[in-house]
């Protein structure tokens, strides 16, 4: 039985975590789960958050976080739309510390400023990513198609995007894919890729096929139960041979 209670007590109270160079209020021994904690720095000191006080919570016996402070010079990492920089495992950077930024894909530094510096607590100039002359804005919708890759705004020069054609449709070429390219700002789009209904077609590309399947009891004159045309510079290659005749009628002939 006691240990039982003493096992409860241990899940249930918890002893304030330490901090160095700040102070918690209340300031107490053990707090009951539920707790929520509020805590401050001294002077010349701050919360390992971007706040000048923070809160830590009790729940079962274990603190939501490591109460801490750091340096009032201290930067937090900062927000760089479409850039990316080395992250710091400690969560912040010193005083003085250097980032350099890498644009994403597509975009480039604005003014070429690639590097922020750290100072008093604060990040100098921080560089601005924005879209190349050369890259593409979002790809054009084709219909009956969707995009096989994820989302993006902006796409570098050269990049490639994939679309799927819907069942039943495929392009001119009877492909069930087509593709698309960003070549100086603009996208190579063209009719060939769309994605057209394979049961009924308006326009054929030269060398295209079409099989016909004859009804039941006709066939051709070769006895075939299907016949094939194909479109040779702007004209079917229809033949009367090509007919699906009555077989009884043949036959009798």
């Amino acid at each position: 039985f006691w240990p039982l209670v003493t096992a409860l007590r241990e899940i249930i109270y918890k002893s304030a975590a330490d901090l160095d160079g700040g102070f918690f209020v209340p300031q107490q021994a053990r707090y009951p789960s539920g707790t929520v904690l509020p805590y401050a720095c001294d002077e010349g000191r701050k919360p390992a958050e971007d706040t000048w006080w923070a809160t830590i919570t009790c729940t079962n016996g274990k603190w939501s976080s490591t109460p801490m402070c750091i340096d009032q010079k201290a930067c937090f990492p900062p927000t760089i739309p479409n850039g990316k920089y080395t992250e710091s495992s400690d969560g912040w950077y010193e005083e003085r510390h250097i980032l350099r930024i890498r644009c994403d894909p597509g975009y480039e530094q604005l003014n070429q400023i690639a590097t922020s510096s750290c100072l008093n607590g604060t990040w100098s100039s921080l560089p601005i990513c924005e879209s190349n002359i050369t890259s593409c804005s979002s790809p054009p919708q084709i219909p009956h198609a969707v995009i096989i890759q994820e989302y993006q705004e902006v796409f570098a020069a050269d990049s490639k995007v994939v679309y799927q054609c819907e069942t039943g449709y495929a392009t001119e070429e009877r492909h069930t894919n087509t593709s698309i390219y960003c070549v100086a700002g603009s996208w190579s789009w063209s009719e060939t890729s769309s994605c057209i209904n394979q049961k009924y077609q308006e326009v054929f590309a030269a060398d295209s096929e079409v099989v016909y399947q004859c009804k039941t009891g006709y066939a051709t004159e070769e006895g075939h139960t299907s016949t094939s045309i194909y479109c040779v510079a702007g004209s079917w290659s229809w033949r009367e041979a090509s007919s699906c005749c009555n077989g009884n009628a043949n036959a009798a002939a």
